[in-house]
């Protein structure tokens, strides 16, 4: 039985929501000579799955929403398909209209409808992918554990959450914020997946999934099979999760916006391959933490009072004490409703031996958040930040490299990973010798599809 079984997802609904505008049409080639169309490749995947979820998961429900100038709601393909008639600037509107259309059956009755539906589709018009993002996401949010899979090939251009231009996208913000809190709220995971080759400013789609336990990713047209099927097996094992982090008052948690020794995190839909780190040091009046060319870091009062000054560093709660507890607690959502906590309490040796602390690391953990801390970084548009952390890090994990070869195959694959995100970000300005030259940048500086994509994909890494 499939984990999301177990916690009553079986019947939850995906919805496939498929850009067929008349840019769709355009083709690539396969192995063999012949060429497929963009929409073709869409199609082919659908195909794949609906046989995989009628013999995997026959409880579940499939809806097909498709937009391009109009916006049409296929359900299960079981009753006339609705092109919606309300004003597509007017995303309550449109959500109001799709929400009086779902009747879904499950997959194991509705598969061979859905699927000759799905091969009579054909490209026209514009990309009205606003309107349809909300009509998708109407239907999704009835069902608690429910996903979206959208899949387009360019901009919005038509409706509400256009990105044509500056003005637009700041005008799209709110929806697309609203959009993504909503699924959090309703326990709805959204997938976005850019057909490559095509611009869809997917810095700004991007958080769609990044906040709600999605994927994002730009994928050939005859990889989307492959895609399609990593997102079904990316299950969601609970919803509304919000995971808290419990410290010693003489620690703190870094990098948060106050300094705190409890942290609470609103995470929404999680999966079984998500990993959630936090970073702490001990609280000794920091304001800021700043890079040591060690690869450490220290406070920056912890800098102006040690050292030169001659001054003693602030005596600390943690000082003298042999143990340190620690306390993690996640609240979540079942899948009948009922609200769940679950606390984990450990107590862990303090030691002032450098070597016996490091020996006892596990580099996984490490590994894992420096490059989603560097993601979040470069996400905020803090490059130089993000850069300096990484170079610090990079330090850090280089003297276990040569402990064995588990190890050295782990500390590589995080060199590539972070080399990969860095060299993605803008870096027009960046200079190893004059790394404060590098000015900061807005967040919506990461301009290309190419450089978000790999940012929400480090914000997501694990290795484990």
């Amino acid at each position: 039985m499939k984990e999301n079984a177990v916690l009553g997802f079986d019947e939850s609904v995906l919805v496939f929501c498929v850009d067929v505008s008349s840019s769709m049409c355009s083709t690539v080639q396969e192995p063999d000579g012949t060429y497929v169309s963009r929409l073709e490749g869409v199609k082919m995947a659908i195909d794949q799955q609906l046989t995989r979820l009628s013999r995997e998961y026959p409880r579940r429900r499939v809806c097909l929403v498709t937009f391009e100038s109009n916006v049409q709601v296929l359900g299960d393909c079981s009753t006339t398909p609705t092109t919606l008639s309300c004003n597509y600037e007017d995303a309550e509107a449109v959500m109001h209209e799709t929400s009086k259309l779902n009747c879904l059956h499950p997959v194991s009755e509705a598969v061979n409808t859905i699927r000759e539906a799905v091969r009579h589709l054909h490209p026209q018009g514009s990309t009205a992918l606003g309107p349809g993002l909300a009509a998708a996401l109407s239907i999704a949010i009835q069902t608690r554990g429910s996903q979206v899979i959208m899949c387009t090939d360019g901009l919005a251009n038509l409706g509400v959450g256009s990105l044509e231009g500056k003005d637009q996208i700041r005008a799209a913000e709110p929806f697309y914020a609203d959009m993504k809190n909503l699924a959090k709220r309703n326990g709805v995971s959204i997938s976005v997946i850019a057909i490559e080759g095509s611009y869809c400013r997917l810095g700004q789609l991007g958080v769609l999934a990044d906040a709600t336990g999605g994927k994002v990713n730009i994928v050939d047209p005859l990889q989307l099979r492959d895609e399609f099927g990593n997102i079904l097996d990316n299950l969601i094992l609970a919803t509304n999760v919000h995971a808290t982090m419990y410290l010693n008052p003489g620690l703190y948690v870094r990098h948060e916006s106050t300094v705190t020794n409890i942290v609470t995190r609103d995470i929404g839909a999680v999966t079984a391959i998500q990993e959630i780190t936090f970073e702490y040091g001990v609280d000794r009046g920091q304001t800021d933490d700043v890079a040591l060319s060690d690869g450490g870091y220290e406070s920056a009062n912890e800098k102006r009072e040690g050292g030169k000054s001659g001054k003693t560093k602030t005596q600390n709660p943690v000082d003298g004490r042999e143990w340190l507890p620690f306390q993690f607690q996640l609240c979540y959502l079942a899948a009948d409703g009922s609200k769940v906590m679950r606390v984990f309490t450990q107590r862990r040796h303090v030691t002032r031996d450098r070597t016996q602390a490091e020996e006892s690391v596990d580099i996984r953990v490490v590994a894992t958040h420096a490059v989603q801390h560097t993601g979040r970084l470069a996400e905020q548009g803090r490059y130089s930040s993000s850069h300096l952390y990484n170079m610090g890090m990079s330090k850090s994990l280089e003297k276990w490299k040569h402990d064995c070869p588990a190890k050295h195959q782990l500390v590589c694959s995080y060199q590539s990973r972070s080399q990969g995100l860095l060299r993605s970000i803008p870096s027009s300005k960046y200079s190893s010798t004059s790394l404060s030259s590098w000015a900061e940048c807005p967040p919506l500086a990461i301009g290309s599809d190419a450089a978000a994509n790999a940012v929400y994909d480090a914000k997501r890494v694990s290795f484990y």
